[in-house]
C-alpha cells in the first residue's frame, strides 16, 4: 500500500508509548523509531500539528530516493517518514564518526540521498539515509534491517550522525551477463 501525504495528517506526541506519532487520519497511526530522550522538548509538548507542505516535501524527496534500493513499499515509507521525523524534531547530536573509515572524496551529500558507510575495522560497508545535512557532518538514518559495531547493534531507522568525509556515495549494483564476462 503506498500512502501520499495529505493535508488530513497530523503529529503529536504519545505519552503511552514515549513516540511522535502521526495520524494518517484513515485509521492508521504511524509511530516514529524514537524515544522522547532523542526529542526536542517541542516534541514532547505538542498536542497536534499538521503535516505541513515541508514535511510532504521531504517525505517525497525521501521517498524517491529510497526507491533506489529493493525495499518493501511499507519499509520505504516507514523510513521516508522517519527521516521526517529525524530532520523535524530530532535534538542535534554530536557526531560518532570513529565507528566509520574516511573516505578521501569530501562532498556535502543531499537529503534523502541513500548514502554508505565503511564501519572501522570489519570493512563492512551498511547503507544509511541521509536525514540531516550539515555543513561537516550529517545525520543518518540506517536502511538496511541490522548493522553490528563493535559496541552496539543498530536497527533499520536507528540514527546516527557522521562527519561528512565518511561518507561514500551509493552505487547501485548492476546486473552482468555472461556477455559481459571476459572470455
Amino acid at each position: 500500500m503506498k500512502i501520499r501525504p495529505d493535508d488530513q495528517w497530523r503529529w503529536y506526541f504519545d505519552p503511552e508509548h514515549s513516540r511522535v506519532m502521526l495520524d494518517l487520519a484513515n485509521g492508521m497511526v504511524f509511530r516514529s523509531r524514537f524515544p522522547a530522550k532523542m526529542l526536542t522538548d517541542y516534541a514532547v509538548t505538542m498536542k497536534e500539528v499538521s503535516f505541513s507542505v515541508d514535511d510532504a516535501a521531504f517525505f517525497y524527496t525521501f521517498e524517491e530516493h529510497s526507491r533506489r534500493i529493493n525495499m518493501a513499499s511499507a519499509l520505504r515509507a516507514e523510513l521516508a517518514l522517519n527521516g521526517v521525523v529525524a530532520l523535524r524534531f530530532m535534538k542535534p547530536q554530536m557526531p560518532k564518526s570513529w565507528y566509520f573509515s574516511r573516505f578521501s572524496l569530501v562532498e556535502k551529500p543531499g537529503h534523502g540521498e541513500i548514502i554508505q558507510l565503511k564501519v572501522q575495522n570489519s570493512g563492512t560497508e551498511a547503507l544509511f539515509m541521509v536525514a540531516e545535512v550539515g555543513d561537516n557532518a550529517s545525520l543518518c538514518l540506517l536502511v538496511q534491517q541490522k548493522l553490528e559495531l563493535h559496541d552496539r547493534v543498530m536497527s533499520f531507522c536507528d540514527p546516527i550522525k557522521v562527519m561528512n568525509d565518511r561518507i561514500m556515495p551509493y552505487i547501485e549494483p548492476t546486473q552482468s551477463s555472461i556477455y559481459d564476462r571476459a572470455i
